[in-house]
């Protein structure tokens, strides 16, 4: 059976969201002394960088290229007019370094820096060095590229490099005279001062002009910034008292040009969702006045299971998450899939309810209607069961009565002894069906009311009382109580009392002499009264305890005793009425212990006895 209605404890469910109320956008408040005016001006600076720099590479790289073409230009004419000094004093014969012109070459070197060496032109082996290898602190045997100056001159063509580091320029001509080629003059010349000089004020001036052209793309970048940034400030202010919901205030839009006709624009708006707004505030109070009247569970959930709306009905199918309970996702991913999705029996816990889903594709979410349907199924099934268990403990009885009127009609009334027999039967047969149907009135109101309020119950008053109307059946068993004093619950006084007075009943009848029926009571957990009867009887078989407080099931072997299998049940649905658990726990030939945990209540001056 399901339990009894709880009431809602969840999570409060969302209202429905209304944009004049609650914002979607909330606009910043918090002033800013650049903001797109900064922007902008860092915009200008960036492009009067770029432009800046893209001038001072281009000329950067434009007078480097002028400068070593002039350099390379006057190495080329130093190296040519030293060669018209050294070739009238080039040997007849083969050039080396005891007839090499070397003195020539000293004394015709031109002003600056500029070296020069000798190679001769052997016919059958490589070129070989005729002059001093160092000249002005410079060997040339550390200079890259000499091997091949010398060759491309041999050749007949004019070398010249001007990549070599520190700016200097490798030149190599051939030495011709009337006897042929002599061999190589190879000079290396520094950059001349004067082109030093030039290159150094042209890149200060390029500097100048790189500042320059920053400042001014500047200060021209904040000042237009600023004449467009006031609009639209202007703007961005009306903008979130429409956003605030703050409708009746004009935006003023001012000029022509197009941040004019955004102000118009902005206007027109305004009075188009002041409008707008009123008509759906009026609609929206009346579908939250209905929404909060339904009993049925209304909510709008996303695929993922966010809840987007729900009504207060809902609050109990919400988790603390904001999503909804985990038995709902399934119908909502077929209603998302199928379109709708509908069930007239869904358990979520203990409750049962009806569920209709619609897939909504407009808000890409689905509608849950759900329904609980757990008090009209309990009382459906109460009734059946009623109905059910009372004609089949009534049938045995009934026909009992049957049988011995049938048998005192045909003539054993007039038998003294088979009279009285008869008699006595009908007597027994009639207590019986007296007490199964006191039995079954008592289980079926039970079964007809929930959870109520509970009352603040003094225990060991309420043990006192059900102890003093206990009829002990058997003498030889005895009764010992161990009861916490002070000790009070959320309970029903009336209820407990029997709940007490049935379990005593069971524990003498199932224990036999000699023997011991125990009742305790304590605090446990500080938020739990427990209350345990426990005795030495002959227990409980292991396969019989998870089904003793069922109805009418009486067990067999050591449970099998006169009764109807109703005791245990209606202690149980009396546990549940006052918001309790009632538990067994028991061993075959050793005894049993029926425990029944109670909400634990502050302490009153006057408690329910």
């Amino acid at each position: 059976m399901a339990a009894s209605a709880q009431p809602p404890t969840g999570p409060v469910p969302p209202e429905l969201p209304v944009t004049a109320d609650r914002p979607a956008i909330q606009p910043i408040r918090k002033q800013r002394p650049f903001g797109v005016r900064l922007w902008l001006g860092l915009m200008f600076s960036a492009i009067g960088i770029l432009t800046g720099a893209t001038v001072y590479i281009v000329v950067a790289g434009s007078s480097e290229g002028a400068a070593e073409s002039r350099t390379a230009d006057l190495a080329v004419g130093r190296t040519l007019r030293v060669r018209e000094k050294v070739e009238p004093q080039l040997p007849e014969g083969r050039m080396t370094k005891a007839n090499a012109p070397v003195e020539v070459l000293r004394e015709n070197r031109p002003i600056g820096e500029f070296r020069g060496w000798l190679y001769n032109n052997p016919p059958a082996s490589r070129p070989k060095l005729v002059s001093p290898a160092t000249v002005a602190g410079l060997n040339i045997g550390t200079v890259r590229g000499r091997a091949e100056a010398v060759r491309t001159a041999l050749a007949g063509d004019l070398y010249v490099n001007s990549d070599l580091p520190e700016n200097r320029t490798m030149v190599a001509a051939v030495l011709v005279n009337d006897n042929g080629v002599k061999g190589v003059l190879l000079s290396i010349s520094e950059q001349p001062e004067e082109v030093q000089s030039a290159l150094q004020a042209l890149a200060g001036q390029r500097l100048t002009a790189l500042i320059v052209s920053v400042l001014v793309a500047g200060l021209i970048g904040f000042l237009v910034a600023s004449l467009i940034t006031s609009r639209v400030k202007r703007l961005a202010s009306a903008a979130g008292e429409l956003a605030e919901g703050h409708l009746d205030t004009p935006v003023y839009p001012s000029g022509r040009d197009e941040i004019g006709d955004l102000g118009r624009t902005l206007d027109s708006m305004r009075i188009a969702l002041a409008e707008t707004f009123d008509a759906l505030s009026s609609e929206r109070d009346r579908l939250s006045a209905i929404f909060t009247s339904l009993d049925e569970a209304v909510i709008v959930v996303d695929p993922d299971g966010d809840v987007r709306f729900a009504n207060p009905a809902s609050a109990e199918l919400i988790a603390e998450d904001g999503t909804v309970v985990d038995a709902l996702r399934p119908w909502i991913r077929r209603a998302t899939h199928r379109g709708s999705a509908e069930s007239d029996h869904v358990r979520i816990g203990e409750r049962v309810y009806a569920i209709g889903a619609r897939y909504l594709p407009a808000e890409r979410s689905a509608l849950l209607v759900v329904r609980d349907r757990t008090d009209e199924l309990r009382r459906d099934q109460a009734e059946r069961e009623f109905v059910s268990n009372a004609a089949h403990e009534l049938r045995n009885p009934i026909a009992g009565m049957s049988g011995a009127i049938e048998v005192l009609r045909s003539g054993a009334k007039d038998d003294p002894d088979a009279r009285d027999h008869f008699l006595d039967r009908l007597a027994t047969d009639v207590d019986r069906v007296s007490r199964l149907t006191k039995a079954l009135l008592t289980l079926a109101r039970m079964e007809a009311i929930g959870e109520g309020e509970a009352d603040v119950v003094s225990v060991d008053i309420a043990i006192t009382e059900a102890v003093g109307a206990l009829e002990v059946p058997e003498d030889g068993v005895e009764l010992e109580t161990d009861v916490e004093p002070d000790l009070v619950a959320g309970a029903d006084p009336v209820l407990l009392r029997q709940v007490l007075i049935g379990l005593l009943t069971n524990a003498f009848k199932h224990t036999p002499a000699p023997g011991t029926v125990t009742l305790r009571a304590r605090l446990e957990n500080g938020d739990r009264v427990v209350i345990e009867v426990e005795d030495t009887g002959t227990g409980i078989r292991a396969d019989e305890k998870d089904r003793v407080f069922d109805r009418f099931y009486r067990g067999s072997g050591s449970l099998e005793r006169e009764g109807f299998g109703l005791g245990l049940a209606i202690a149980k649905r009396m546990v549940d009425v006052m918001g309790g658990e009632i538990s067994v726990d028991s061993d075959e030939g050793r005894g049993s212990t029926f425990r029944v945990e109670l909400r634990a209540a502050e302490p009153t001056s006057t408690p329910v006895a």
